[in-house]
């Protein structure tokens, strides 16, 4: 039956392939591979608009699964339901087994992917009678949908683009550790006193670090696996980090397994364990325990659980991760750091210089920045696109990394007091505040108008802040 992943509950796909061509431009290379999509026709009527996932990095279940927002509005608009699966990732390897070798790879970029769903929708515009086509997506996946828009203004027809910190993505925050500081404000904001108990916990670890003894203790402690040599305490501590990275960007209001299998609030409940145990330490264990706990698991393989990578957020495990880590040592790079003093985690500094020479090392390839911040429409997007909703959630420790003011009247932006990471891109669900609600509404409306061709001259009138908190 259907997987229930909110009230709404999201139907099974019908799961199609498409022929793609390997390489879009070079009219040499005739090579072609199966792109995989998910299709839903159960709310089509002829004439209705298509609405298009632009699938991000992972396998397109995990993506299908955790947007019912296009399930709760298809009805309405008699829309057909297409989610694209990005090349490299889940079921949609060109080469198989053998994707991931450094010569393989090279085909893995944004513009042979955008040119991958340009094409796929023009098959389906030739089997079904589409009015429009609407591009939306989370995370990189909103930032493929507005970047769609921009490269193919004549195939995608508007955008909604949550959670997409593109001017991140090309690494121009001024400060490197705005990530980390909103994971660290989140824990703050669920427990006033959840960011300097932590802080302790880390301070205990890197005290109890200096001896053979004190490594077994955490060992121990954090129920790993394999006792922790010295040389291993970098990755322990990015493993413990990437707990919360998890955390905070799901922090929804009820339970979910979008990146793990989280309980409501996770932020709340992980915050909760570390100021009710005996000691910091303790707490901070049972915390990080949470997102990386599976059923019958009696130890933590911190090696399986998190994989380094160029990304300081985290790449995820498998093929999937490797994917990624080439993707960060190509078009999308940025600087992430911890200071211990806006944040609560040890002092770690990841520069330009580190991911070049990692790059190097593992793939003979580095970031281009100035080719990346000019290709699709750059940086100042009011000159290169329109119709792009850009939706951010102040819980999501991405949100200071995307455009949070409206960038023109065609590039609204919505902005959700509670929301953590797409959080509105999720379907309905009992548990949901106000907020989401509000921007859901106001997604649907611009997103109406622009159908109708009705332009909306005045703004949206957004409800007053307090009305959002109910």
């Amino acid at each position: 039956g259907p997987v229930v992943v909110s009230d709404s509950e999201i139907p099974h796909p019908q799961i199609e392939t498409f022929q793609q061509k390997l390489d879009h431009f070079n009219y040499k290379d005739q090579r072609l591979f199966a792109q995989r999509y998910f299709v839903h026709n159960a709310s089509y009527r002829p004439g209705g608009p298509l609405f298009f996932y632009t699938g991000n990095e992972g396998p397109l279940e995990s993506f299908y699964y955790n947007t019912g927002l296009p399930f709760d509005w298809a009805p309405s608009f008699n829309a057909l339901i297409v989610f694209g699966e990005h090349r490299y990732y889940g079921k949609t390897l060109p080469f198989g087994n053998s994707s991931f070798t450094k010569e393989n790879l090279g085909y893995l970029s944004i513009s042979q992917t955008l040119a991958d769903y340009a094409m796929l929708v023009r098959h389906l515009q030739a089997t079904y009678q589409l009015s429009a086509v609407v591009a939306l997506g989370g995370s990189y996946g909103g930032m493929l949908s507005a970047w769609a828009r921009i490269k193919y203004p004549n195939v995608f027809d508007m955008a909604l683009a949550a959670s997409a910190p593109i001017p991140q993505a090309v690494n121009l925050l001024e400060d490197k550790s705005t990530f980390y500081r909103s994971v660290t404000d989140s824990a703050r904001q669920a427990q006033p006193k959840c960011p300097e108990t932590v802080q302790r916990a880390f301070s205990d670890i890197l005290e109890r670090a200096k001896t053979p003894a004190g490594l077994q203790e955490i060992s121990d402690i954090f129920q790993l696996c394999k006792p922790m040599e010295a040389s291993e305490i970098d990755h322990f501590l990015q493993y413990v980090r990437n707990a919360w990275t998890e955390m905070a960007m799901c922090n929804y209001p009820y339970a979910s397994s979008f990146l793990a299998p989280l309980p409501a609030w996770p932020m709340t409940a992980a915050c909760n364990k570390v100021l009710q145990a005996a000691r910091p330490i303790d707490g901070l264990a049972a915390a990080v325990a949470m997102p990386y706990k599976q059923p019958n698991q009696s130890c933590f393989d911190m090696y399986s659980i998190f994989v380094e990578c160029a990304d300081q957020t985290g790449c995820g495990t498998g093929p999937t991760s490797k994917a990624w880590d080439y993707q960060m040592c190509t078009e999308i790079f940025y600087e992430q750091n911890t200071n211990n003093v806006t944040d609560m985690f040890p002092p770690r500094n990841w520069t330009m210089e580190k991911l070049n020479s990692y790059c190097m090392k593992h793939y003979g390839v580095k970031p281009d920045p100035v080719l990346n911040r000019l290709q699709y429409g750059g940086i100042d997007i009011s000159k290169s696109g329109t119709k792009i909703i850009f939706s951010n959630g102040l819980l999501d420790p991405w949100h200071g990394g995307g455009y949070m003011k409206d960038q023109s009247p065609w590039l609204p932006a919505v902005t959700i007091e509670l929301g953590a990471h797409h959080l509105d891109l999720r379907g309905n669900h009992s548990s949901d505040p106000t907020c989401v609600k509000v921007a859901r509404d106001e997604e649907k409306k611009y997103i109406s108008s622009w159908l109708t061709g009705e332009a909306l001259c005045e703004k949206l009138v957004k409800p007053s802040t307090d009305e959002l908190w109910m």
